[in-house]
């Protein structure tokens, strides 16, 4: 459907004063007609699909910014609105916050920068700039990815609003950071002070001296004023996560012009293939042409190169070594989010004290708290192949990263403090915990509810890599006794994080390629970061939690409803068993635990079915009216504590449930590229009209040395990807494997076979239909080793639920005795039927000891004697035709 909408800038003295309404600013254009309207700028290589488009009258809204106070006037700012990815107007309240010295502004009066606060969402975060060039705006906000406006035809007539995942494709922008992490900025005598530092009420600005290749600035139109708009673009984004993560500010210097040279055959620097020398030739450079009494921290933009190298770790404010970053593309393209965000800040970052936190390479830093290439932006997003979290940083640092930065400026003498008045947050991430092995938990904030709305929270884990952890260890596996077992997540509202993320536990998967929980005995460390977000200035907070994991008590699992065709009725009595698993001792020790029931496949466990029992093993439930479904999962978890486990399959309840499964196979082979920068496909066409997925598996045989040189994944005819194989098992060779949610982790060997869990999730699949062509997608990323793939299947099921009708499950006047026994007792009851009795015994792992049926002779009295059995708690469960009653026995 089209919209429409009417975008109109607006501006007051006041919140409270309303919105003084200004004439037409903002017009939708559609995706066709904006292409027709100008060059469209090199920059956006995007689907239409995922941009929309406005024009804007520049000049009013020029206007309308011109009247905005500055960020430390004590002004209320005005307020505007802009279009969000979705095409609906929010309001925002601007200050102006000028990137220029105040010399430079009055040199420049027309190149402007502001930032601002989102209404209606209070995490929303602006940066604009303006120039001659047109206007470019930043809106980071929790729980959604990062959004844009830039011009989209050169000629600056049309404008595009997207988010970063529209702009950002992986592999296309190669770069290399080469700054030498030799330098620690960890001081051990400031820890005692890091909650000062986290809220030091202090926002610190540097003089930044910002110098340029002839190159970058011929890309931004050969005139001086060219280059220091599109420094100013860069830097209103770089300012603006600084300004939320540290509380700094880099500002250009009084003589910037000095430092921009509009022809490579004039400026001081090398060749862009002698990048190497960018270092020592800017700060020789700034030094005589501004002194090092003119500028804390000094950095250079090149247009093409594709590398990095901040000079040294934690250098700003030290003459000599502080001007001598470098940042500069590969694709001669020097602007935009990717250039912005995941090169200049982290190369500034570098310069203001941050190391790099990714694992796949070891260097020692005490900071490398990011599975693989890490995902933040001192992290190597996109640029590690097969160790990449992700295809681009998000644009926040790592609690690892603010702390490097916070301690590195609290020694510094340069920077100019100025006095913020934020109030003050909660952030308490609660006590420590003791945990088994093997089994998922939640961390939750503890008071946070007292925090304004605009406050966002990250829970990361703090474990440093050690050298035994990096490289193919990087991957979070569940053995590892050191380095980071899961990724970092971006800031976001809720003040609860799941371990590992809460779609991977009820599918099933604890261990996934970026998250695992712990097999083996060591002490996990946790941060919550809490950061107000503030406009003018952010603070953040921290505090820390230990989780301390028992390798001799674990896993701790739901045993119970592991059949996809179980099938409850409301009234009826059922029983939930799970493993102990030690968790009542080992100084452990919970001894109780809570039941919960989702009907909605795991999204949410509204329903409590045992608010407090023992965590014996087992327990007896009513199952409660109203509560009928066909995607029922079971929560077993901890009381006073924070592990949890689910029961393993999807149930019914109020419904019968017929699950159907398909296999298709194409098994005509396919030779697999030696060393292949690409993937390799197959199709396989499932002729399935109408049929809706519940669930899948895929089913790869191949024949190839040294596996760890294959990348597989699956694609369903909507183009749904699901990663198979990562690059695993090292030297090993062949395989014939089933992928299948919810099964263990792969176990190498030659050949390695059997059933395990998918790097991806499979369920992705579920509840869409599987009609179509499917494509199995190869790539052998290393040359030598050879082979082909023989055959792959893809195994739909489906389910078919029939609606039960209401009838009684319960045994009239029904007992067992003695409780507790020796293994001897008689089942009593009166029965109105002439079915044959059925008495089944269970262990509390769900193992059956006895299984007989009994003649029925209206007044029951069957005696069991179960021979050979350990003492502890049974279930016995007596079946008269549709009736039942599951009682708990202790054997003595």
């Amino acid at each position: 459907m089209k919209k429409h909408f009417l975008l109109c800038i607006t501006a007051v003295l006041s919140l409270t004063a309303g919105y003084a309404q200004s004439v037409k600013s903002w017009t939708p254009v559609n995706a066709d007609k904006a292409a027709t309207m100008g060059e469209i700028k090199q920059t956006f290589a995007i689907a239409k699909s995922n941009v929309s488009f406005v024009t804007i009258n520049t000049d009013e809204l020029k206007t309308i910014l011109a009247t905005a106070p500055q960020k430390n006037s004590g002004g209320k700012g005005i307020v505007i609105t802009l279009p969000n990815i979705n095409g609906v107007a929010e309001h925002f309240v601007v200050l102006e916050a000028s990137n220029f010295s105040s010399v430079l502004q009055a040199q420049f009066p027309y190149i402007r920068s502001y930032v601002g606060n989102g209404v209606e969402d209070p995490t929303a975060h602006l940066r604009i700039s303006i120039s001659p060039k047109g206007i470019q705006t930043m809106v980071l906000r929790a729980d959604k990815q990062t959004e844009f406006i830039e011009p989209y035809t050169a000629n600056g007539e049309v404008y595009a609003v997207f988010n970063s995942g529209a702009t950002r494709a992986k592999g296309q922008l190669p770069f290399n950071c080469t700054t030498a992490d030799d330098r620690s900025v960890q001081r051990a005598a400031a820890q005692a002070n890091r909650a000062a530092l986290s809220e030091s009420l202090t926002f610190k600005t540097l003089r930044l001296a910002l110098s340029c290749t002839g190159e970058y600035t011929v890309y931004h139109g050969r005139t001086v004023a060219g280059a220091l708009a599109a420094m100013n673009a860069t830097m209103s984004r770089v300012n603006g996560v600084y300004e939320v993560d540290f509380a700094v500010n880099l500002i250009l210097i009084d003589d910037e012009a000095s430092l921009i040279y509009t022809s490579a055959s004039t400026d001081p620097y090398s060749n862009a293939s002698s990048m190497d020398n960018w270092n020592s030739e800017l700060q020789a450079n700034l030094t005589a042409t501004v002194g090092e009494g003119a500028y804390d921290i000094g950095h250079l933009f090149g247009a093409t190169g594709g590398g990095g190298n901040a000079g040294c770790v934690g250098c700003v404010c030290e003459d000599g070594a502080k001007g001598s970053g470098i940042t500069s593309p590969s694709n001669g393209v020097p602007e935009g989010d990717t250039f912005d965000i995941d090169y200049v800040a982290h190369e500034m970052g570098h310069q203001l004290g941050a190391n790099h936190t990714f694992s796949f390479e070891y260097e020692q830093s005490g900071v490398q708290t990011e599975p693989g290439s890490g995902s933040s932006i001192m992290g190597y997003a996109g640029i590690t192949d097969a160790y990449d979290v992700q295809a681009h940083s998000d644009d926040y640092f790592t609690y690892a990263s603010v702390h490097q930065v916070q301690l590195n400026l609290a020694d510094k003498t340069c920077p100019v403090d100025s006095p913020l008045n934020n109030a003050a947050i909660v952030v308490n991430a609660g006590s420590n915990y003791s945990i088994p092995k093997g089994t998922a938990f939640v961390l939750k904030a503890v008071g946070a509810e007292v925090n304004p709305a605009g406050v966002t929270y990250t829970w990361e884990q703090n474990d440093s890599a050690s050298n035994a952890s990096s490289g193919d260890s990087s991957f979070a596996l569940p053995t590892k006794t050191s380095g980071p077992l899961f990724r970092s997540v971006a800031p976001g509202t809720s003040t609860t994080r799941y371990f590992p993320a809460f779609s991977s536990v009820v599918a099933n998967s604890l261990t996934t390629t970026w998250e695992t929980v712990p097999n083996v005995a060591r002490t996990l460390h946790f941060t919550l970061t809490g950061r107000d977000n503030i406009a003018a200035g952010g603070q953040t907070k921290t505090d820390d939690v230990n989780i301390i994991v028992k390798s001799a008590a674990g896993p701790f699992i739901v045993t119970s409803q592991n059949s996809e065709t179980e099938s409850w009725t409301a009234g009826s009595q059922q029983t939930i068993t799970w493993n102990v698993a030690g968790t009542t001792a080992n100084n452990i020790n919970v001894a109780n635990v809570s039941i919960l029931l989702s009907t909605d496949g795991g999204l949410t466990f509204p329903t409590v079915l045992a608010a407090t029992t023992a965590n014996d093993g087992s327990e007896i439930i009513n199952v409660p009216a109203g509560a009928d479904g066909v995607h029922c999962r079971v929560m077993v978890q901890a009381i006073d504590n924070i592990f949890y486990a689910l029961n393993q399959k999807e149930f019914a309840i109020g419904y019968s449930v017929i699950n159907d499964c398909t296999t298709y196979t194409n098994s005509t082979g396919l030779s697999i590229p030696d060393g292949a920068s690409s993937f390799t496909s197959q199709t396989l066409a499932i002729s399935a009209p109408g049929v809706t997925v519940s669930s899948v598996k895929v089913q790869v045989d191949v024949t190839h040395t040294y596996l760890s040189d294959l990348t597989i994944n699956v694609v369903n005819p909507a183009g749904t990807t699901v990663n198979l194989w990562n690059q695993q098992c090292s030297n090993n060779e062949n395989f014939n494997i089933t992928f299948s949610n919810g099964s263990g982790s792969v176990v190498c060997a030659s050949p390695t076979t059997g059933t395990y869990a998918p790097q991806g999730d499979l369920s992705a699949y579920a509840g869409v239909t599987a009609n179509g062509n499917w494509r199995l997608r190869v790539k052998d990323s290393q040359s030598q080793d050879t082979g082909a793939l023989n055959s792959w299947s893809v195994i739909v099921c489906t389910q078919t639920a029939t609606a039960l009708g209401t009838e009684s499950f319960g045994l009239k006047d029904f007992a067992i005795f003695p409780n507790p026994n020796t293994g001897a007792f008689t089942v009593q009851f009166n029965s109105d039927s002439q079915n044959k009795i059925n008495i089944l015994v269970n262990d509390i792992s769900g193992r059956v000891v006895y299984n007989s049926n009994y003649a029925n002779s209206g007044i029951f009295s069957g005696i069991v004697n179960l021979q050979n059995v350990q003492q502890g708690v049974y279930l016995v469960t007596v079946q008269d035709g549709n009736r039942k009653e599951t009682r708990k026995i202790v054997i003595k």
